[in-house]
C-alpha cells in the first residue's frame, strides 16, 4: 500500500499545514487508483463533480458540494466519475495540538474518529462560501508568508475545524458533549494506543480510574452505545487496517491483536464485518 508523508519543507522553512488545488500536485491527485494512506489529516472541498471513495473497505458515494474529512493512517481509494478540481487542506496533528497545548483536540472533532457516520459532509449552497473563504484564507497566507503567518494559519485552521464540526454534528444529529467530556476523549485516545493488547471494558475503566458501570454510562450518554461495542468496533478497525495496509498473514494479525487462535479471529471478524478476513483483503486490497 502506498503511504504519503507530509512535505514539511515545501516552502523552505518548516510548515505543517498546506492548502492547494488538487490540479497543482502531479502524481498525487484524487485520480490515484491505488490503495493508499497518509500520515497527515486531509480536508477536501468539492464544489463540482461526484464519485466515491473506498474508505477502510466501505464504498462511500458523494456528490458536490461536499467536504471529505479524512484522518491519517486510514486506507482509501478514489473512484471518481469525472476528474473535478477541488481545494485541499492538509496538516500534521502537532500543528494544532502543540499550539493549543491539548493533545486531545483532534479527538474532540466528531468527523475524525466517528465509525458510525461517514467522513462526508454534504453542504448547502449557503454553507459553501463559509468554507471556501476559510480555505482561500489559508492558501493565500501560505503564499504570502510573513513572520507571523504560523499564528494566523493556526487561527484560520482552528476556525475551519470548528465550523466543520458544528456543521457535521448538526447534519448527523450527533450529541455535542464529546467536546467537553474529557473522560471520553481519553477513552478514545486509549483505544488507539492499546487496542491490540487491551480489549475489555474493565481494562479501559482501570486506565480511566473509574468502574465499569460508570464507563458504560458515559459511553452510552456520549456515543449511544455500551463500552464493549465501542471496543469491538475499534478492534475490528485495527484488524481491517492491518489486512489492507500490510502483508502480514491472517495468523500474524490475529496473534498481534491478542486472539488466542486464528480461528477465533476469523469468527470475530465475520461476526462484525459479515465477511472473512481473507475475503475482505482480497476484495479491497487488490
Amino acid at each position: 500500500m502506498l503511504k504519503f508523508h507530509f512535505h514539511k519543507y515545501k516552502y523552505g522553512k518548516e510548515l505543517l499545514v498546506d492548502c492547494f488545488k488538487i490540479s497543482e500536485i502531479a502524481g498525487r491527485s484524487i485520480s490515484l487508483k491505488e490503495l493508499h494512506a497518509t500520515t497527515f489529516y486531509e480536508i477536501f472541498l468539492f464544489l463540482e463533480g461526484e464519485g466515491a471513495i473506498i474508505f477502510e473497505g466501505s464504498r462511500l458515494d458523494f456528490k458536490s458540494p461536499v467536504v471529505l474529512l479524512l484522518p491519517p493512517a486510514r486506507p482509501r481509494q478514489w473512484d471518481l466519475h469525472t476528474r473535478p478540481d477541488c481545494s485541499m487542506v492538509i496538516f500534521e496533528g502537532e500543528f494544532m495540538e502543540t499550539f493549543l497545548k491539548d493533545h486531545l483536540f483532534l479527538h474532540r472533532l466528531h468527523y475524525f474518529g466517528n465509525y458510525d457516520c461517514p467522513p462526508i459532509l454534504p453542504l448547502q449552497k449557503n454553507d459553501v462560501n463559509i468554507f471556501q473563504q476559510l480555505t482561500d484564507n489559508i492558501r493565500e497566507e501560505i503564499k504570502s508568508q510573513s513572520f507571523d503567518s504560523q499564528q494566523l494559519l493556526r487561527a484560520y485552521l482552528y476556525q475551519l475545524l470548528i465550523q466543520l464540526n458544528r456543521h457535521y454534528t448538526g447534519f448527523y444529529q450527533l450529541k455535542g458533549n464529546l467536546y467537553q467530556n474529557t473522560d471520553m476523549l481519553k477513552f478514545r485516545d486509549f483505544l488507539k494506543k492499546y487496542i491490540r493488547e487491551k480489549q475489555t471494558v474493565k481494562e479501559y475503566a482501570d486506565l480511566l480510574k473509574m468502574n465499569r458501570n460508570r464507563l458504560n454510562q458515559l459511553c452510552h450518554d456520549t456515543f449511544g452505545k455500551d463500552a464493549h461495542i465501542i471496543i469491538r468496533g475499534e478492534l475490528l478497525q485495527s484488524c481491517k487496517n492491518e489486512l489492507l495496509g500490510s502483508n502480514k498473514t491472517i495468523a500474524e494479525i490475529s496473534y498481534e491483536h491478542n486472539f488466542s487462535a486464528p480461528s477465533n479471529f476469523v469468527r470475530f471478524f465475520k461476526s462484525l464485518a459479515k465477511i472473512s478476513p481473507a475475503a475482505y483483503r482480497a476484495e479491497y486490497a487488490d
